[in-house]
């Protein structure tokens, strides 16, 4: 009988979750993404182990910088001079190799989606008129700019992120227990303003695509229909409207970063003045200092480029909202 109570409930609960997944754009969101990092696998794996060697020879400069500056005092360089050079010249060979092949994935991903999502769209024999055309065709194009803008920044900002707090991490631990668990600790403030932020603008950002979606078919209306003055004072509002909602959502979007970069860089700082605090008991050398402000700064610099991506993959997931709303897309 209990099992006889279980199994039901659970295939309930299962139901539940998948016609969730089904219905809500979110969720299809982050399944289409998926679906398409899956699909071109190949190139994912490629970028992901580029990016390893590329966080990691970003790091090799800040550990010869802080050889350097300990061997300086006594004149014996040797050859940290030539690799310091040399590694300072390696990370962005590296960095622009990988860009290029993360832009090859994205572009052949962009168009790909793009021709499927506009056939769809026509299979079901949608936009009979020309405004209307013009709607859904901006709709696709920003769903499948959402698309594969979101895979780029997830293999291309997030994995780089993830690599240096792992590598810093280690390398504050060893220096010291307390040193690195302070430093991890300091990334839980500016990883929950992102959240926040992200929360508090999302009712500008749907707004920004609903009537950006509405613009091309205006647009198109206001040509075709020639001395029509209803056509052309609708033309003037939508313009308005979308330029006050941009202004808005760029003032309140910057002022959410400026508020992040300040409380990282003063979370950055207590590490720094915690080891200062700690220098004689660890016995670090300047050296050693050189080390730990590059590597938070560097981590410091990822971070918040890892936010913005965020806040971008954020808002290309409204303008999938507003597409699968559209058009009734379902699992």
């Amino acid at each position: 009988m209990a099992r006889g109570s279980v199994l039901p409930t659970y295939g309930r609960l299962k139901r539940l979750i998948q016609q969730e997944l089904a219905i809500n754009p979110s969720w299809q969101f982050a399944r289409d993404v998926l679906r398409l990092i899956w699909e071109y696998r190949g190139y994912s794996l490629a970028i992901l182990a580029v990016t390893v060697l590329q966080e990691l020879s970003a790091l090799w400069p800040v550990n010869l910088l802080g050889q350097f500056v300990d061997r300086l005092p006594s004149g014996n360089l040797g050859n940290v001079v030539w690799l310091f050079f040399g590694a300072s010249i390696l990370y962005p060979a590296i960095m622009r190799g990988n860009i290029m092949l993360r832009h090859k994935m994205f572009y052949e991903t962009d168009f790909q989606k793009r021709v499927e999502m506009t056939l769809e769209m026509c299979a079901r024999g949608e936009s009979a008129d020309a405004e209307a055309a013009g709607a859904a065709n901006s709709r696709i194009a920003n769903a499948v700019s959402g698309i594969t803008n979101t895979t780029y920044h997830v293999l291309g900002s997030f994995a780089p992120v993830i690599i240096k707090i792992i590598v810093v991490a280690g390398s504050l631990l060893a220096y010291n227990r307390l040193l690195g668990l302070a430093y991890l600790g300091s990334l839980i403030i500016p990883a929950w303003l992102t959240i926040f932020f992200n929360n508090w603008l999302r009712v500008l950002r749907d707004a920004q695509y609903s009537v950006i979606s509405q613009v091309e078919g205006v647009v198109i209306r206001a040509i075709t229909a020639r001395g029509n003055p209803e056509a052309h004072t609708k033309l003037r509002d939508t313009m308005r409207e979308s330029k006050n909602i941009l202004i808005a959502l760029i003032n309140k979007h910057q002022l959410s970063l400026y508020i992040r970069q300040a409380a990282l860089v003063g979370s950055q700082f207590l590490v720094v003045f915690l080891a200062l605090f700690l220098r004689g008991k660890l016995h670090l050398t300047p050296g050693d200092f050189t080390k730990i402000i590059g590597y938070t700064t560097q981590v410091a610099v990822a971070f918040l480029d890892a936010a913005s991506c965020l806040d971008s993959i954020i808002s290309f997931s409204r303008a999938y909202h507003i597409f699968a709303r559209a058009h009734g897309r379902r699992g």
